[in-house]
């Protein structure tokens, strides 16, 4: 269940201190897990701001300005008949204890490889990210940590860290760097360099408050974005998730760096199919390319660029392309003939050349897209010189 002001959220909070897509509520054999989903203003049980919290019945957390009680139904208190499945226990004697997971959050003040975890940075769909110090070296550093459940068998672990080994190499100033990768116990981690800014989901939940992003940042944002895809074509890579939370703007100079690109390498296949498990996928859907939310769909790098366009028109106009408070309308949307309305009857400002492209890029079928992402950033340069844009 996700929680928030957007329209496509599951319970929609009328708070404009809430993010569109603030918190995410899953329940699992009677336990209610309570995630923070990278929200501006962040999600707190009592005083202490959380990312990940298991609820207790009664308890009561904060969202914006909005107090909300968890209360679990009376079934599963007063079930009095034991599943078909249930041990076999004398009556009377207390049922055996579930076996104890680690949480992510237990991690903080512990050390993976030579890192140790300093504090929360965010959380997300498939792990959590920590600041972090190199003990060795004393930089900081990122740290994503899966959660347990995403890599459960030493098999999925090694892939993992395979995966992650072929990106290493990979350098580009609009790629977030690999520095390391490995597994301790459950958990398999990755170390990244440390951006100093704020994912661009962040900057978009401002829009509306602070007012609209110019159409000439985000012409910066395509292209910083557009040339790291290009060296992930180069590389033979499909990102396979380029959404807001993925790309991040640092701070000192507004140069946008695309994240997660070795994730999507390490979680294909059984990995990927629990990474979009239900409840998870909606903050992700609205930048999804019609070919992508298609089981057993064969996508390519014009996928990618369909996930920069949706990212681009979110940026101009504060909202993704389609949004539904259905999850089934809102696929229906994304793979419908009918295309989503020009930005610029958001904002007036735009050039002409450069909707045109965002709406290219926003194509329902990827063979009316760009063909590359060198094709793009050829046309984006042309833009840029019809406005006087320049971009080192």
């Amino acid at each position: 269940m996700v929680l928030g002001r957007g329209q496509q959220c599951d319970v929609q909070i009328n708070d404009p201190r809430t993010s569109r897509s603030h918190c995410i509520l899953q329940i699992d054999n009677g336990k209610l897990t309570l995630r923070d989903n990278q929200s501006t203003g962040g999600t707190f049980v009592g005083s202490q701001k959380i990312s990940e919290h298991v609820l207790l019945p009664g308890q009561i957390f904060r969202i914006g300005e909005t107090d909300i009680r968890c209360r679990l139904g009376a079934d599963a208190a007063d079930r009095t008949v034991a599943p078909n499945n249930a041990p076999n226990v004398r009556a009377g004697s207390p049922p055996p204890p579930p076996p104890k997971i680690p949480t992510l959050q237990s991690l903080v003040g512990k050390s993976l490889g030579p890192y140790q975890l300093d504090k929360i940075i965010s959380g997300g769909n498939t792990g959590m990210v920590f600041l972090a110090t190199d003990t060795e070296t004393k930089q900081r550093v990122a740290i994503k940590a899966l959660t347990p459940d995403l890599a459960n068998s030493d098999e999925q672990k090694e892939r993992f860290v395979r995966a992650m080994k072929t990106m290493l190499p990979i350098k580009h100033p609009n790629i977030i760097r690999l520095l390391q990768a490995g597994k301790n116990g459950p958990f398999c981690w990755a170390a990244m360099e440390f951006v100093d800014g704020e994912n661009l989901a962040q900057v978009i939940d401002r829009i509306g408050v602070e007012g609209m992003l110019d159409w000439k940042d985000v012409w910066r944002v395509a292209m910083h974005i557009g040339r790291a895809l290009q060296a992930a074509e180069e590389n033979k890579i499909i990102h396979r998730n380029v959404t807001p939370t993925n790309i991040l703007r640092r701070k000192s100079d507004k140069v946008s760096l695309l994240g997660d690109l070795m994730l999507a390498k390490a979680i294909e296949g059984n990995l990927a199919a629990q990474v979009t498990r239900p409840g998870q996928m909606i903050g992700d859907l609205p930048y999804m390319s019609p070919e992508r939310t298609r089981d057993g769909a064969q996508v390519d790098g014009r996928s990618d660029l369909y996930g920069l366009g949706a990212t681009m028109y979110a940026l101009l106009t504060g909202r993704p392309p389609y949004e539904s408070n259905s999850l089934l309308e809102l696929v229906k949307q994304i793979r419908s003939d009918q295309p989503p309305p020009p930005p610029k009857q958001f904002q007036l400002s735009i050039a002409d050349k450069f909707q045109d492209v965002v709406m290219q890029l926003l194509a329902k079928r990827p063979e009316d897209r760009y063909s590359s992402p060198g094709a793009m950033i050829k046309e984006l340069l042309w833009v840029g010189k019809l406005n006087n844009l320049t971009i080192d």
